[in-house]
């Protein structure tokens, strides 16, 4: 058998197959397949080509069964013969599912030219196969469709970068498919994660209105809240300090009030003051810290009456607040009258409706701006 292999042509040897019945070459092609299996590390590259292009012509031939129980019995094999788990690799899918699914001999490059080349039953395979690389990944995200990116997705071996989970985030904007099983990875970035939940959450909020004819506000409650209480929402919380600590504590044990507020102003203690401020008004301490101090005050007016502080006790703090701004004593008077008549203006319901819009999640409502429901 060797020196037929070493001494004929690929020609040759397929007409003496043909000229047989089915079992004779059915015979040949498993005597080929033995040999090449038991004498490939003594095999020429000349000789070792030669044999991979018989056997490659031959399978055509051959019973599918027969192919099958070939591929079964060389995947399981650590010690393969590369070539001959190419072969299988690309015939049809019922002969390499094995091969592609538990064959460790095939390297990158032998998957990757089967997702380029093969069936969209080849790359679900390949796509399903322990640890494969970085490399298999992107062609699979390449040139497969979204069954095989899902079917990437959910093979937790697969070592899926974060740049191509960045790519993979972006389209599950318009491929639903995608974001189940790319926020179940258990390798997401928690910040990727913070951000798709953030537009998923957006995108649901039109749905749900158009179709249950759900108050706006409530769905927006809703999906802000699960944001914050989700599995990655610690990713975008701001460190408490002591005094936000203390000020929370005061807070649940009815100690904190208004005279404290105004207390820690007039002593200059600032840090203390802005937290008792949004701890009051229930928001986030950065959004009152804006509030505080941006020009006009009217945020400042809803959020006092949103947090019950009284009209004067409005103005006075308001007033403290504005010498921060080197302003005269008359402008400060002039800003001060406008703030009176919109606090006076300014019902609790109306200023609880901004305030609960304000208490919502940052990060979703970016992305209700990014996609243009605000």
């Amino acid at each position: 058998m060797s020196e037929i292999v070493r001494t004929a042509d690929a020609d040759r040897l397929l007409q003496l197959a043909a000229r047989k019945s089915a079992q004779g070459r059915e015979t040949l092609y498993r005597t080929l397949w033995d040999f090449f299996e038991q004498r490939s590390g003594t095999l020429t590259d000349a000789e070792r080509t030669l044999m991979t292009d018989i056997l490659r012509r031959l399978s055509r031939d051959i019973e599918m069964s027969i192919r099958i129980e070939l591929a079964r019995a060389l995947a399981a094999k650590p010690s393969a013969p590369r070539d001959l788990a190419r072969v299988l690799a690309d015939q049809e899918i019922e002969v390499a599912f094995p091969i592609l699914m538990e064959s460790r001999v095939l390297e990158d490059m032998d998957l990757i030219e089967v997702v380029r080349t093969q069936t969209h039953q080849h790359r679900l395979a390949v796509a399903m196969r322990q640890d494969i690389s970085s490399d298999v990944c992107e062609a699979l995200v390449d040139n497969g469709s979204p069954e095989v990116v899902v079917a990437l997705l959910r093979n937790e071996s697969a070592q899926v970068g974060h740049s191509l989970m960045d790519r993979i985030a972006e389209a599950s904007r318009s491929i639903d498919a995608y974001q189940e099983p790319l926020l179940a990875r258990p390798d997401l970035p928690p910040a990727l994660a913070r951000r798709m939940q953030a537009w998923v959450s957006a995108a649901l909020r039109q749905f749900i209105v158009d179709k249950f004819k759900i108050d706006i506000d409530e769905v927006d409650d809703q999906l802000s809240g699960a944001l914050d209480k989700g599995p990655h929402a610690e990713m975008n919380e701001v460190p408490r300090t002591p005094i936000e600590t203390m000020v929370e504590r005061m807070a649940q044990e009815g100690k904190l009030t208004i005279d404290f507020v105004m207390r820690s102003l007039r002593r200059g203690e600032i840090a203390t003051f802005e937290a008792a401020f949004a701890q009051l008004a229930g928001i986030r301490l950065r959004l009152a810290r804006r509030i505080i101090y941006e020009p006009g005050g009217e945020a400042f007016a809803i959020a006092c009456v949103a947090a019950r502080i009284d009209r004067q006790n409005c103005l006075r703090l308001f007033e403290l607040t504005r010498r921060a701004h080197d302003l005269s004593a008359g402008e400060i008077a002039d800003q001060s009258a406008a703030l009176a008549v919109f606090y006076d203006q300014t019902t609790p319901e109306a200023a609880e409706i901004v305030a609960r819009k304000w208490r919502r999640n940052p990060v979703y409502l970016a992305a209700l701006k990014q996609i243009g429901a605000t």
